[in-house]
């Protein structure tokens, strides 16, 4: 519906702008030269969601007696057709529904266009949410990891904010087995 009306809105501001220049020629070209940046505005495409491919690189940095310290590398994909920076990134993590830790980037990590891209993060994890866990990681073999948060993304010099929502299981097998 919204595309429609701003069909409708697009097409009658260049038949106003098409009788407007016919009856004056001097500003032709800057209405002309108006529209068109009016026009590409408007058609930008908001970007594709990047798409989670996996973790890599797990490490325990650190074992502390209620929280370690974790690293990794996530790999995504862009799919779109055009790269894109991230600025800032905000997100809680939880394991079986429940807060497990919470991650902040500040740093710019270029995403190149129709590929992939892994974002280096580091958190502290809490040792308690990891053993209430346990039993359920053991008997099920795997986990549900659930993302919540934000992230500041930049396209062609323009800031915008996209919501994470994220949910998936992870095995406890490769899990495991990314550990170093």
């Amino acid at each position: 519906m919204f595309s429609l009306i701003a069909g409708i809105l697009i097409n009658l501001f260049f038949a106003s702008l098409l009788l407007h220049c016919s009856m004056k020629k001097n500003n032709c070209a800057l209405l002309l030269l108006l529209s068109g940046f009016i026009f590409s505005f408007i058609s930008c495409a908001k970007p594709l969601e990047p798409e989670y491919r996996g973790l890599e690189s797990l490490q325990i940095n650190k074992i502390g007696i209620n929280e370690s310290l974790v690293s990794a590398n996530l790999k995504f994909y862009n799919p779109n057709t055009f790269a894109l920076q991230m600025k800032h990134a905000d997100v809680n993590i939880l394991l079986n529904d429940k807060q497990a830790a919470h991650c902040i980037i500040d740093s710019t990590i270029n995403i190149p266009k129709q590929d992939s891209f892994y974002v280096p993060v580091s958190f502290n994890i809490s040792l308690g949410s990891i053993f209430n866990n346990a039993l359920q990681f053991l008997l099920n073999g795997k986990a549900k990891i659930n993302a919540e948060g934000f992230v500041k993304l930049k396209k062609s010099g323009i800031a915008f904010s996209v919501l994470v929502h994220y949910e998936g299981y992870q095995s406890l097998d490769s899990l495991l087995q990314q550990i170093h």
